[in-house]
């Protein structure tokens, strides 16, 4: 995280506890996709532009970093602990206030809340690969109904009072309990079909997460891979993922897809408190076109181009980052246990300089995951630096779920 120098802050703590024809827009902001995150410019208080990852599984704008471009003007009002997944301690933070947020150049959303993160415990930037300040929460969502739409890579704010739904859209009723978006989903193994209530999260990467704790859970099936799934604001989230054979959302199925089931530390406060089954995240969300009405209490939806792509995993149980801000010099952050790149002996350091002989420095991050998200018959030639001396290995990326 950058010195304080970089933003400035009035510290003014208080004692309060811690696309449719027939619709015409008000607003149409692009975004660009990294990997599987919705990736928005935004400015906050006439800041500088600043980019935030949507999130519509938090309430409220979560600033994470800042950089040395940046200006940011804010009133902090309160101080507070703060929790997600992740099996680790509460996070310190700071709130503010009465907060102006823009979207593209016509659309400003009053008075909104503000979580400034003491530490930089995401890394967000460096785990996508590019400049991230943070996340915008679903309080932006409220005032409209917001068309999410995938393929074109963008957000479409209509009025509600004007909005008529397009035909074929299916409807799920969306229920909101302490200011969180839920909407059930159907998942059928090869005994049971289970109905269950999911936090609708475009912050989540994967395709959904389901608990394992508690009554009536979804079994783990035998054939699964454990690993790092993903890094919430309380640690790091570790578990299984395997296949299951169908989940359905709005009545649109899909076969096979890999889904995740967190270890229980990671996930048990929020199950208790909250009563949810877990979350459907962007790669099952991003197969479809959203109309996502908040005061209607509904989620319209319809299949994309995507819907029928293939569900795509960490075959080979490496995790990368991005070591240098700005440059593309991709280096191995950790590997999973009896994962394919464990039994290759690539170590945590390790910087990826080719693979397949294209060279890493050409590719964005999310371009070089591609090439271990895959099975493949034939092994994968890598080639990195250890020590200042270039090795060869070769990964063995059979799927073993």
């Amino acid at each position: 995280m950058r010195p304080w120098a970089c933003i400035s802050i009035i510290l003014l703590l208080t004692t309060a506890p811690l696309g449719n024809a027939q619709n015409k827009s008000v607003a149409r902001v692009p975004f660009n996709m990294l990997g599987s995150y919705i990736v928005v410019k935004a400015k906050i208080n006439e800041s500088s532009g600043l980019h935030f990852i949507l999130d519509t599984g938090i309430r409220n704008t979560i600033l994470t970093e800042w950089h040395t471009n940046d200006s940011l003007s804010l009133v902090i009002n309160e101080e507070r602990y703060v929790q997600g997944l992740g099996g680790g301690d509460l996070i310190f933070a700071y709130v503010s206030e009465n907060n102006s947020i823009q979207l593209g150049k016509k659309l400003t959303f009053e008075k909104k809340t503000i979580v400034l993160l003491h530490e930089d415990v995401l890394e967000l930037s460096r785990r996508i690969g590019s400049p991230i300040n943070g996340l915008l929460g679903a309080d932006l969502l409220e005032d409209y109904v917001v068309q999410i739409d995938f393929v074109a890579q963008r957000l479409i704010f209509y009025l509600k009072e004007d909005f008529k739904l397009p035909r074929k859209y299916k409807s799920l009723p969306l229920t909101i309990e302490q200011q969180k978006l839920y909407v059930p989903l159907k998942v059928k193994d090869n005994a049971k079909e289970y109905q269950l209530k999911m936090l609708l999260d475009t912050g989540a990467g994967l395709c959904a997460w389901l608990r394992t704790i508690g009554s009536d859970v979804v079994p783990i099936p035998e054939k699964k891979v454990y690993g790092r799934i993903g890094e919430g604001i309380s640690g790091e989230v570790t578990g299984y993922l395997a296949r299951i054979p169908t989940i359905c959302l709005g009545g649109f199925c899909l076969s096979n897809p890999v889904v995740v089931f967190p270890d229980s530390a990671c996930i048990s406060d929020l199950v208790i408190h909250t009563g949810r089954d877990g979350t459907v995240g962007n790669q099952l969300l991003s197969r479809f076109t959203l109309f996502i009405d908040v005061g209607g209490r509904q989620l319209h939806l319809h299949p994309n181009s995507h819907f029928k792509k293939k569900f795509s995993y960490n075959v080979a149980g490496l995790e990368l980052i991005q070591s240098i801000r700005g440059l593309p010099r991709y280096e191995v952050a950790g590997v999973w246990p009896d994962s394919p790149a464990a039994q290759a002996g690539i170590l945590p350091g390790d910087v990826i300089r080719q693979v397949e002989g294209d060279n890493a420095y050409a590719m964005s991050l999310s371009e070089l995951r591609g090439y271990f998200e895959q099975s493949r018959k034939r092994t994968l030639r890598v080639v990195l630096e250890r020590d200042g001396k270039l090795l060869t290995l070769n990964l063995d990326l059979k799927s073993k779920i």
